[in-house]
C-alpha cells in the first residue's frame, strides 16, 4: 500500500496522528507493506519509505538472479494488463538515478509506438537497457550495445520481444513474396539490409499473393513470421557473440525472447534450449 501525500495542501494534526497510528500499529498488526511518499518536507513528524522496488540500484541489481529479473518483467506485465501500475515519485528517480545507472535487464525491441517495454513491463528510470530496431533484429552496432550491456554493466537478462501486427515483418513478408527489394517498394535506400534479417524467417514455399489469403490468415502467417523472427534473433545474438553467449554458458546471463500481442497487452515468454544455463518455467521451442 501506498500512502501519497504529495498532492496535499495541508492535513490536519488528527489525520496525521490516525496516519502515524496505522503506519506503526496497524499495518505492521495486519502484514501490509506501507510505503509513504509526499510528507518529508511538509511533515517532518512522517517519513517518506517505499517498500516496493521502484528502481534498480547497485545493490538490488547485484541481488537479483537471472530467473528473478524474468519473474520481475512477468508480474510487471499482469499489472500493466491490470491497469495496478506502481505509482512512483518520478522527480525522486530522476535525482536518484542521477548518479549512474545499474539496470537488470536489455530489452531488444521493435521501434513500433506501441510497445514501450518501460510501460509494457511497469518498469521505471534505471531498469533496463532499451535497444529499439524495427523488426528487433540484432546488427552489429546493437549486438555491440547489448556486450556492452551484459559484459559491462552488469545486465542480468536479454529479453528479445517481437510483437503483433508488426509493420516490419508484413513489409518483409510482402516484399520477398512479391520478389521486390524494399529500395523498389518504397525508396527507402537504406531498408533492404534491415528486412533481409527478417526475411530469415519466412519460408518461400508458403508465400501467396495478396489476392490468395484467407480473411485473417495473412495476418496470423505474419504473426508466426514475427515469432520466428524472435527466435532467429536469438540464435543470432550466440552465434555472433562469443562474450554473450560465455555469459549465457556461466549461468550469468539469461536469453529469453517474448511476443507482446498488442490487442490484449499480453506478453508470451519463451526460451531456446541454449538460452539458459538451466531451464525456465516457459515454454522451450526450437531455434530456426
Amino acid at each position: 500500500m501506498l500512502l501519497d501525500a504529495r498532492s496535499t495542501d495541508y492535513i490536519d494534526a488528527d489525520i496525521l496522528g490516525l496516519i502515524h497510528d496505522f503506519q506503526h500499529k496497524t499495518a505492521k498488526a495486519r502484514g501490509i507493506k506501507l510505503s509513504m511518499a509526499g510528507f518529508k518536507d511538509k511533515y517532518p513528524q512522517i517519513k517518506d519509505r517505499i517498500q516496493f522496488l521502484d528502481y534498480s540500484t547497485r545493490a538490488v541489481q547485484s541481488s537479483l538472479t537471472p530467473e528473478r529479473v524474468l519473474e520481475i518483467f512477468k508480474e510487471g506485465n499482469e499489472r500493466f494488463r491490470e491497469g495496478r501500475h506502481l505509482t512512483r515519485d518520478i522527480g525522486r528517480l530522476v535525482d536518484a538515478t542521477s548518479a549512474g545507472q545499474f539496470p537488470m535487464a536489455v530489452v531488444l525491441s521493435c521501434i513500433d509506438s506501441r510497445t514501450p517495454a518501460e510501460l509494457v513491463f511497469d518498469l521505471s528510470l534505471g531498469d533496463i537497457f532499451s535497444a529499439r530496431i524495427a523488426g528487433n533484429v540484432a546488427s552489429h552496432k546493437v549486438l555491440g550495445s547489448i556486450e556492452y550491456s551484459c559484459a559491462v554493466a552488469g545486465a542480468k537478462m536479454i529479453l528479445v520481444m517481437g510483437h503483433t501486427s508488426c509493420g516490419a515483418v508484413n513489409a518483409a513478408v510482402d516484399l520477398i513474396c512479391s520478389n521486390q527489394t524494399a529500395a523498389e517498394a518504397t525508396g527507402c535506400v537504406n531498408l533492404d539490409s534491415l528486412v533481409i534479417e527478417i526475411q530469415q524467417s519466412v519460408d518461400l514455399s508458403t508465400c501467396k499473393s495478396d489476392s490468395a489469403w484467407l480473411p485473417g490468415e495473412k495476418a496470423a502467417y505474419a504473426n508466426e513470421v514475427s515469432r520466428r523472427n524472435v527466435l532467429c534473433t536469438m540464435r543470432m545474438i550466440t552465434e555472433r557473440s562469443s562474450t554473450l553467449e560465455g555469459l549465457v554458458q556461466e549461468g550469468k546471463l539469461m536469453l529469453v525472447g517474448a511476443l507482446y500481442d498488442i490487442q490484449t497487452g499480453m506478453v508470451s515468454f519463451f526460451q531456446t534450449q541454449g538460452s539458459s544455463k538451466s531451464p525456465l518455467a516457459i515454454p522451450t521451442v526450437e531455434a530456426v
